[in-house]
């Protein structure tokens, strides 16, 4: 079975709009897919969706920040691992992917991000589009 990690943006992008993201999150949560994150990753996913520019499009799914968050976690398979000090990526906040994705063994990181996508692969793991992942699948 595939085993991916989901930047935030795709991760976010899943509970507020139907398109790519959506679709490839009900698959995770059909078990045709595995979803590893860490806890690195759900905590800049809580501080986005708590950013005030999302304030209504939560209210308009009927879900709490924490909701959104815990429903993450029920269908994820958290990742501990060393700390690998990555500093591969231009953004240093984008090596928290690529260090869950090596922790966890993972296959693919999906993510809208260019600059992780410049990349194309890091040690084994791949990096594409959530297009390209539905198209893989």
């Amino acid at each position: 079975m595939l085993k991916l990690v989901l930047d935030t943006n795709t991760l976010v992008s899943a509970f507020f709009w139907e398109g790519n993201e959506s679709k490839l999150f009900e698959k995770i949560e059909e078990g045709k897919i595995l979803l590893f994150t860490s806890l690195e990753i759900l905590k800049e996913a809580e501080e986005v969706l708590k950013r005030p520019k999302f304030r209504e499009v939560i209210m308009s799914t009927k879900q709490t920040p924490n909701e959104i968050i815990q429903k993450i976690i029920s269908i994820s398979h958290i990742v501990f691992g060393p700390k690998l000090n990555i500093n591969i990526c231009r953004d240093p906040n984008d090596n928290m992917f690529i260090e869950c994705a090596i922790n966890a063994k993972a296959d693919y990181i999906v993510s809208g991000d260019k600059d992780l996508l410049t990349l194309k692969e890091y040690a084994n793991v791949k990096i594409v589009t959530t297009s390209e992942m539905l198209r893989l699948l």
